[in-house]
């Protein structure tokens, strides 16, 4: 039985950096295969209705393609224009010039965090078109600037923003100038109404950032210092809980966004039960994994020492499970320690089902309440 024309059934394996590679477990596979068919109308009873195809936009920075290899190329290379649902992420910035254009060594096309997804909804027999637009360093404000004609289509169901990671935060807590967490909800308005005066009913979802290793050590001083780890887990938390007051405050001064994907929550969680290790400065070696992206035998781009800030092969999934569940509401459990992507980025089934759980939870245990209510981030002027 072959499947209509143009209908993705790729249900024999995952992509990824090298290509295809084999899915360890054929029950998964063959479970897979026939939630597709079923879902999908590709089947002998032509009677079984087809699911509308869902056209996504993820719009952001490095925090949204990834940076590094294998997340940057996760399941990239999607086409322009599909009428049927993908794993395959089409970059809109590839091959772009001016201030689109990608770095030569942050190369595309970009599949990153929006590859992960792509790759749980074909899982889950969900038809999803998904498409990125991602412009390294760049606020959403300079994002649109560049870029409307990409945002503000007709086509878009749902449109995902992630703002840059220092933008959200008040400046006396980086003393980063790019801090100005009352633009960053004025760009979310902008972007909101510009989108709806041309796709009045698409979903609008913001991507919550999360707290940066790097940022919480330069506040917190001498990493030899006695006092620097509890130190360190303080502001680790203060900048978490930051980025939480930021991307709910942004969202409730704007009733028409739909969500918020909880991802620095999510990160949070992971930290405090011990999931993840939040503290490489002072136990680099944990046996912990580390969500944030470290070194490794890949490192492309070429760095000297550890990064973290961007999302690592761990960090990455967690982003994607989020994303995922706040979306299209399905509980991320259900895909268990088999799941295709985590098994092509190289995430043992233990952590896999782990970090499954701590989306769940943040997805469905979710307080849009600010955590310091006596400061909107909204009205913080710059």
């Amino acid at each position: 039985m072959l499947c209509p024309t143009g209908l993705s059934c790729r249900v024999l394996g995952s992509y990824s950096k090298m290509g295809r590679t084999q899915v360890p477990t054929k029950t998964l596979r063959a479970l897979g295969a026939l939630t597709i068919l079923l879902l999908n109308g590709c089947g002998t009873d032509s009677k079984i209705p087809q699911m509308p195809v869902e056209h996504i936009l993820f719009v952001g920075d490095s925090f949204t393609h990834g940076r590094y290899l294998p997340i940057r190329l996760y399941n990239s290379g999607g086409t322009q224009s599909r009428i049927n649902g993908s794993a395959l992420v089409f970059d809109e910035n590839f091959g772009a010039t001016g201030a689109r254009q990608e770095s030569a060594t942050e190369y595309g096309p970009y599949g990153g965090i929006p590859g992960i997804f792509a790759e749980l909804a074909f899982e889950a027999g969900i038809p999803y078109d998904v498409h990125i637009e991602a412009i390294s360093m760049t606020s959403l404000h300079d994002n649109y600037e560049a870029a409307s004609e990409v945002i503000d289509q007709a086509r878009w169901n749902t449109i995902v923003l992630q703002e840059l990671s220092s933008r959200p935060l008040p400046y006396k807590l980086t003393g980063d100038p790019t801090s100005d967490p009352a633009s960053f909800c004025k760009s979310v308005q902008t972007i909101e109404r510009s989108v709806h005066s041309i796709a009045p009913n698409a979903h609008i979802y913001l991507y919550e950032t999360w707290a940066r290793a790097d940022l919480a050590e330069r506040l917190s001083g001498d990493p030899s210092s006695p006092d620097f780890s509890s130190t360190y887990r303080k502001n680790l938390t203060t900048l978490g809980n930051a980025n939480h007051d930021a991307y709910y405050s942004a969202a409730s001064h704007d009733p028409a966004i739909t969500g918020v994907a909880p991802t620095g929550d999510a990160w949070l969680r992971a930290w405090q039960q011990e999931v993840a290790n939040p503290d490489p400065f002072v136990d680099a070696n944990a046996s912990l994994p580390s969500l944030w992206y470290g070194l490794n035998q890949v490192n492309e781009p070429q760095i000297r020492t550890p990064d973290y800030l961007h999302p690592g092969i761990y960090g990455a999934y967690l982003d994607g499970l989020v994303l995922f569940e706040e979306i299209t509401g399905r509980d991320v459990r259900m895909f268990g320690a088999n799941e295709i992507a985590a098994t092509a980025l190289g995430i043992p089934a233990g952590v896999t089902v782990q970090l499954q759980q701590i989306s769940w939870e943040a997805v469905t245990e979710q307080n849009p309440a600010l955590i310091d209510p006596s400061v909107d981030p909204c009205t913080i002027p710059h």
